[in-house]
């Protein structure tokens, strides 16, 4: 298996192919001197190989151990994408399902617009006749006579107004804020 920078220079190399060393470490963000290391381990380990141009130039090739690593690798990162956006689509159905059979029957959520479609896909997957929802990107577009509104963004909230409630959507989802590839 390979480490995240070693798996971050092979995507690099996978997208361009003949960078030099220290293009590779301006693109990946990894020193002159990590790239250097890793590129020797990615050899050494049969994911690399290396090809001499000219006296100057260097081409690094992913080997089919190299193009297979990277594949599985892809594959689990989307695996654990795929996971978190389950997690996160769970939540926003129990929060606002909870308020539903409580009575509420119309709502605002604040939330930026790449997280309302989401929200959306995960309410439309529930059977909540009656159930009007509107999508603001900001608090100062929440009319003054809601009562109701969820948060899903990461804007300061403002005091609620006298009878309106504030409900988060996504601060009881429990994610994992770093991938790791065990297995």
């Amino acid at each position: 298996m390979i480490a995240e920078k070693e798996f971050t220079l092979i995507r690099a190399i996978s997208a361009e192919g003949t960078d030099t060393q220290r293009e590779l470490s301006s693109k990946t963000g990894l020193s002159l001197g990590m790239t250097n290391i890793l590129l020797k381990r990615l050899i050494s380990k049969g994911y690399l190989k290396v090809k001499q141009l000219d006296w100057n130039k260097t081409e690094y090739l992913l080997t089919l151990k190299g193009s297979m690593e990277k594949a599985r690798k892809s594959y689990s990162y989307a695996l654990f994408v795929w996971d978190q956006a389950f997690k996160i689509k769970a939540a926003i159905q129990e929060r606002v399902i909870r308020e539903y059979r409580s009575g509420l029957r119309d709502a605002i959520v604040v939330a930026w617009p790449e997280t309302v479609d989401l929200i959306k896909r995960a309410l439309a997957e529930k059977d909540l006749p009656g159930l009007e929802i509107a999508y603001v990107d900001a608090f100062k577009y929440v009319p003054k006579n809601s009562k109701t509104i969820f948060i899903a963004t990461i804007e300061k909230s403002p005091k609620p107004a006298k009878g309106q409630q504030f409900i988060p959507l996504l601060d009881e989802v429990d994610l994992q804020f770093e991938f790791s590839d065990e297995g």
